[in-house]
């Protein structure tokens, strides 16, 4: 009758020893150095999708502050009549001074008071429906938040920020406020600013953007979206510095130059005018058709007298004559 052999040890299977041969030291050593490798992609992923979880969790926190902060009880009754409890609406949009009129601070929203008590950098809250919903935020860089979130803390997803030269709150508001934001594949920040570089036809379905300062809720419509260059070499030794049109007075970076750059880029024609008298939001975000390159869209803030219900859309079309960078021309022929 066979003998059977005892069972060795999970240690005798696994662990090294100076008495294994060779052969098997070797074998004990890559199954270590495997099982090593696996518990550290399994820590890189479950970070990664915590960090995921994490910045989806916090976007909607601010924006659950912001939305419940702006809910008002709003009516017509006198001081002495007693507000329905529950009737609240929704913050009206207004607008700023006339520039003529001597600048006072007026009284700051509901959401600007409670966010600036969570982050004193808080500039402002841009959103599409259904395509993001971000607070935004101003340093005196433009470095910082690229790799923090609003909360100060050390994060790749980072925050949306507007260019640390813009005027948001204040006197002299910039002609053209720049915002930035990470395309984050999981949507937050930028992200979701493809859903108009894949299908420009979303145009129709979402082409205002909503942006508050600390004191009013604004309305824009987006004029244009186009990619890129940040390198001089991808585009014959040029590149359109839309991050440095901030002012129209400014005799380098005129409204003239950024109006032709505008429309000879524009992958959309939506037939709307606009001129130096208006104000701008410009969006910008990477994109990937070639590294480095950006997906920008300019927006113009709604007229008085205009709104989002009588904003004529019915010349909308794609740009048969868009002009790319060169370096676009190389990769597709």
């Amino acid at each position: 009758m066979e003998t059977k052999k005892p069972k060795k040890s999970f240690r005798e299977n696994f662990i090294p020893s100076k008495n294994d041969p060779k052969n098997v030291l070797i074998n004990k050593l890559i199954i270590l150095g495997s099982v090593a490798a696996l518990l550290v992609c399994a820590l890189i992923l479950g970070e990664y999708f915590f960090r995921i979880y994490e910045a989806k969790h916090n976007s909607e926190t601010i924006g659950d502050i912001y939305n419940t902060a702006n809910a008002r009880v709003i009516s017509n009754k006198t001081d002495e009549e007693e507000p329905i409890p529950g009737e609240t609406v929704t913050m009206p949009v207004t607008t700023v001074p006339e520039p003529d009129m001597p600048w006072v601070e007026p009284e700051r929203l509901p959401s600007a008071i409670e966010l600036l008590e969570i982050n004193p950098d808080y500039a402002g809250y841009v959103s599409i429906p259904g395509v993001f919903s971000e607070a935004v935020v101003l340093d005196a860089d433009n470095e910082f938040y690229l790799t923090h979130n609003f909360y100060g803390q050390r994060r790749a997803a980072g925050t949306v920020f507007a260019d640390y030269r813009n005027v948001i709150n204040g006197e002299n508001v910039s002609d053209n406020i720049v915002l930035y934001g990470h395309n984050n594949r999981d949507g937050t920040m930028f992200g979701n600013m493809d859903y108009y570089k894949y299908n420009a036809n979303y145009w129709l379905k979402n082409p205002f953007v909503y942006f508050d300062n600390f004191y009013t809720q604004d309305v824009y419509v987006i004029l244009a979206s186009f990619i890129t260059n940040v390198d001089p070499k991808h585009d014959n030794g040029y590149v359109f510095d839309y991050q440095n049109f901030l002012n129209f007075d400014d005799t380098t970076y005129t409204f003239e130059s950024f109006k032709e750059n505008i429309d000879k880029k524009n992958q959309i024609i939506t037939g709307l005018d606009y001129d130096e008298n208006d104000k701008y939001l410009t969006l910008s975000t990477c994109s990937y058709e070639w590294e480095p390159s950006r997906h920008v869209m300019i927006a113009r803030k709604l007229r008085p007298g205009e709104t989002t219900a009588n904003i004529d859309t019915t010349a909308f079309k794609l740009n048969p004559d868009a002009v790319w960078p060169a370096v676009y021309y190389k990769y597709t022929g």
